[in-house]
């Protein structure tokens, strides 16, 4: 039997659309789907070693081999997860959170003062220099300063504008 243009041919062209979609699928719903965190882009074992990185200060290789890459090819496994991009990325993230993290908030550091201030058993110089920077936060201080000026005040002026 002759093929005709619209009989069998198209068929097996929307079949090879079909099976171009599906393959294709997964990649299109991933862009279309929106940005994904770094860390959601990761396998759990890319995700383990970037955790592992930061516990081991930077250490690739004892990185790669707490993450369960095999102990003989996990300094060649660290080299090649330190060339991904998402990775380095994962690792700054992960560095930046623990940078935040060491930093003290202005309402903790109040709660801290105000309670060495409030401590009876504290020394007493502690306990003021406490309270004197509450103060200092608060802005119940209020600094006075004394300006003297020699001269004609109008002329500095008009020369400082001119500058």
């Amino acid at each position: 039997m002759p093929k005709n243009k619209g009989g069998e041919g198209t068929m097996a062209q929307a079949k090879k659309a079909v099976k171009k979609t599906i393959k294709n699928s997964g990649k299109k719903s991933t862009l279309k789907a929106g940005k994904k965190t770094t860390s959601e882009t990761l396998s759990p074992a890319q995700e383990k070693f970037c955790l592992e990185y930061r516990k081991h200060e930077g250490n690739g290789t004892a990185a790669a081999i707490a993450a369960g890459y095999s102990e003989r090819t996990a300094a060649q496994q660290a080299t090649r997860l330190l060339r991904n991009v998402n990775i380095l990325k994962r690792i700054k993230e992960l560095a930046d959170d623990a940078i935040r993290k060491q930093i003290i908030g202005l309402d903790k550091r109040a709660l801290v003062l105000s309670k060495i201030a409030e401590d009876d058993a504290a020394d007493v110089q502690a306990r003021i220099r406490a309270i004197d920077v509450l103060n200092k936060m608060d802005g119940v201080y209020v600094i006075k300063t004394e300006v003297k000026i020699s001269g004609n005040v109008n002329v500095l002026l008009k020369r400082r504008k001119k500058e």
